[in-house]
């Protein structure tokens, strides 16, 4: 996806461009990124996306927070007296670490649709996180594996984790994204595998989050073999809320943000043109129309 106008042509998420925005470090928006010499980002996604670069700036764009993970920013572009928002994903409710989005109020918005079903309404964010602690409590003779995105999600649910007493074992991609939040003072207490600190672990009950695709039962059957104990098998994601998953339980928890926070997005920037990614925004668009009555080209 690319912003052009008046000559200045920006690669949004994307790698070719005068220069490009890099919104987060989810490795579906970084792809071929790293091609580019002159990316704008935080600090925070160039370390977590491992790129060695010091980030590049413009008089025309700047950024402003996205509250989907640790670094993610929105990018507002002010250029021949229009201003463009491009979101990158957001989540406007405050996650475990306290970020969030801002909502800028703008004439054009390009923004993420991944929510943009209104069978999407995630619960409080602290009574999933009860759920998740509740499970874990009631479940403590058996060894537990949560399946979670190594970044943005892992990191939240160590620190769900941490407040319920629980120093979990991760895997040593999400150890390289838990140490860069530990580096800008976010503190995480967990155990890498295959480390001697983990073996001692897991010659007790243990609790551990996996790749999303390692949460299922067959993968808890196989461990409860290899451990000679129960073993659980949960999943943390937004997608639980309405779709089924191949575990013992599963928590509806997201980072980005759901129908009610598009239509809220939309309404409150202004913005007379509204674009979409990464979903379909068509009912957000009828939402705001019905409320307001306001008449948005898309």
């Amino acid at each position: 996806m690319h912003y052009d106008r008046n000559g200045l042509r920006i690669g949004l998420d994307h790698p070719n461009g005068d220069f490009s925005f890099l919104s987060h470090a989810h490795s579906d928006h970084t792809s071929g990124i790293k091609k580019q010499k002159n990316i704008i980002a935080s600090r925070e996604t160039l370390a977590l996306a491992d790129i060695p670069t010091e980030p590049y700036s413009h008089p025309a764009a700047r950024m402003i927070d996205a509250g989907h993970i640790l670094g993610s920013r929105q990018l507002v572009i002010e250029s021949d007296g229009e201003k463009t928002v491009y979101t990158g994903d957001i989540s406007l409710k405050p996650n475990v670490f306290g970020m969030s989005a801002k909502i800028e109020q703008c004439d054009r918005l390009i923004m993420e649709a991944t929510y943009g079903d209104p069978a999407y309404h995630f619960p409080p964010l602290n009574e999933v996180r009860m759920q998740l602690e509740r499970f874990v409590k009631a479940n403590d003779s058996s060894n537990i594996v949560i399946g979670a995105y190594s970044l943005g999600k892992t990191q939240e649910v160590i620190k769900i984790l941490n407040e319920a007493g629980v120093a979990p074992i991760v895997t040593e991609e999400a150890e390289f994204f838990c140490s860069v939040y530990e580096s800008f003072g976010i503190p995480l207490e967990r155990i890498v595998v295959g480390s001697e600190e983990a073996e001692e672990a897991m010659s007790k009950r243990f609790v551990a989050i996996v790749p999303m695709g390692k949460a299922k039962r067959y993968f808890a059957s196989r461990l409860a073999t290899a451990f000679n104990r129960k073993t659980l098998c949960a999943a943390a994601t937004g997608w639980a809320l309405n779709f089924s998953f191949d575990t013992d339980a599963a928590f509806p928890m997201s980072d980005h943000a759901d129908f009610d926070d598009l239509v809220r997005y939309v309404e409150e920037s202004g913005a007379k043109q509204v674009e979409f990614f990464c979903g379909d925004g068509s009912r957000v668009l009828k939402a705001v129309s019905a409320k307001s009555g306001a008449i948005i080209n898309s």
